[in-house]
């Protein structure tokens, strides 16, 4: 089974659960602490001690499969009389992270599944009155009660089994006529709307026809005059589908913001990167842990030489990802992307994500044989405010995995590429700038121009009349840099300068 940006997403919820249900009793007693606190004050307290109660029942008075599984794009909160605000709820979110910073071992990814797992259900609390616009009871309910609409009772159905049972049944004055536990139940749907036309008086159930509307796993019955019947039905079927269209909506909405969540927290996890190693570690972890992947490789690109580098692995061979150096000749559909590229004047708006379902049309099969290449997708890292493309993060699912790609996943992976690009181009200049101050790998300003200029495929002849220097002192200087930087040749060389920041 493919992943999806849902079920990372999910994952992240289920490992903040799992670090709070791990701290239980330090986290009581640091609410029992901010309780106090404010107890101390004028205002009242109960919307606090009401908040605190809720979560803690919901973190630790649950049992594991009423947590594990929870479904974002679903509504997962039973509806709550609870009076909060997103001000009491940070501060209990705070509390945990206090308690959670004393121990050892904690990790800024520890905090950020913390904060993930608040802010979903902070925001199932606060936009709860919403929810009940959008479920089937709360729709035939209104339906029932209006004035405007001459139906006497509707019920909801579902077959459990062998049996069809009545799960809610509504009157026009908005009365449950399923009494206590009564369960009303019968093998065909038929056999059910004559079941619920003998609970009518015997005088009038005759007037009335029930008609049957399925809804996804579910069989609505709704009660009319027969004389309404006929201009009833259209009116229903367009309803609950102008109300499924709105449901629907509601789902994309979340969905929508689960990839900009997903944005939001890659951002914050590469703009801690204090070097550009740092970076490039934190981007390649980064799309996998905040995207539907298993496996990233980042690689940088030089346009004037049409290679490719590799920079970093996570969860693959690293020394077997920086040993690449690959002519993008050699990627079809990469280059052919690349060409498009040119065609707009280079602009990164017309760059887009890569799908590959067979890696074998794409991937040299050295590259195929030795990764366990199945479906592929190639992000692009890029700078869109010099429109300057620095590489590619290559991604996919496991060794021979077979996957699909949501749009979803597209949207964030657009967005990862941007956010990567303008990250490690900052780290690039400023390491550039440090390495020529601290005289790392002891290389003359001199030689970076060289290394420059060998990038950009010059000749020794080009690079020694662009620096006004005779073809000899070239070769001196170009022996000197393979020499320093314990490279083969001249290739190897920019291909090291440019993982190592240098140019």
């Amino acid at each position: 089974m493919s992943l999806t940006l849902n079920s990372q997403m999910i994952r992240l919820f289920n490992s903040g659960l799992e670090i709070v249900k791990t701290h239980q009793q330090q986290i009581l007693l640091e609410w029992e602490n901010v309780l106090a606190h404010l107890q101390g004050g004028e205002k009242s307290t109960k919307n606090v001690e009401d908040t605190i109660s809720f979560f803690a029942e919901y973190f630790f008075a649950k049992e594991d499969d009423e947590t594990d599984g929870y479904q974002l794009n679903a509504i997962t909160l039973k509806p709550v009389s609870l009076q909060t605000n997103q001000f009491i709820i940070t501060l209990l979110e705070n509390a945990v992270h206090k308690v959670i910073q004393k121990k050892e071992n904690h990790s800024y990814h520890d905090h950020q599944a913390v904060q993930y797992l608040f802010s979903t259900i902070s925001d199932d609390i606060l936009k709860q009155p919403y929810h009940q616009y959008f479920t089937i009871d709360s729709f035939i309910k209104n339906l029932v009660s209006s004035n405007q609409l001459p139906i006497e009772w509707a019920a909801i159905t579902i077959k459990k089994e062998q049996s069809h049972t009545v799960e809610k049944w509504f009157n026009n004055l908005s009365q449950d006529l399923l009494l206590g536990s009564d369960e009303l139940k019968a093998d065909t749907i038929y056999s059910l709307t004559e079941l619920l036309l003998n609970q009518m008086p015997e005088n009038s159930k005759a007037k009335y026809n029930v008609m049957t509307i399925p809804y996804e796993d579910l069989t609505l019955l709704v009660c009319v005059n027969h004389h309404d019947t006929s201009h009833i039905m259209p009116f229903i079927t367009y309803a609950l589908q102008t109300f499924q269209y709105g449901k629907d909506t509601f789902k994309e909405n979340k969905q929508e913001q689960q990839w900009k969540d997903s944005v939001i927290m890659f951002n914050e996890t590469i703009m801690r990167s204090r070097t550009y190693n740092e970076a490039v570690e934190n981007i390649t972890a980064g799309f996998v842990n905040y995207l539907p992947f298993e496996r990233c490789a980042l690689f940088s690109y030089s346009v004037n030489d049409q290679m490719g580098f590799g920079l970093f692995g996570h969860r693959l061979d690293n020394k077997a990802i920086q040993n690449i150096t690959e002519d993008i000749s050699n990627l079809p559909l990469i280059q052919n992307n690349l060409r498009i590229l040119e065609l707009f004047g280079k602009s990164m708006s017309y760059l887009q994500p890569i799908y590959m379902e067979d890696a074998t049309l794409g991937f040299p099969d050295q590259y195929v044989q030795q990764f366990g290449l199945n479906s592929v997708v190639v992000a692009p890292i890029y700078v869109s405010s010099s429109s300057k493309l620095l590489g590619a993060a290559i991604l996919d699912q496991g060794r021979g995995k077979h996957f699909k790609v949501a749009q979803e996943t597209f949207s964030a992976l657009t967005k990862f590429g941007q956010s990567a690009g303008e990250i490690l181009s900052k780290h690039q200049n400023d390491r550039h700038d440090d390495k020529q101050h601290t005289g790392e790998l002891r290389l003359s300003p001199r030689e970076i121009e060289v290394l420059k200029l060998m990038a950009r495929g010059a000749s020794t002849i080009e690079a020694a009349s662009n620096l006004n220097l005779s073809e000899y002192t070239v070769r001196d200087y170009i022996s000197a840099i393979i020499q320093k930087m314990d490279t083969k040749n001249r290739t190897e060389s920019v291909a090291k300068a440019i993982r190592e920041g240098l140019i």
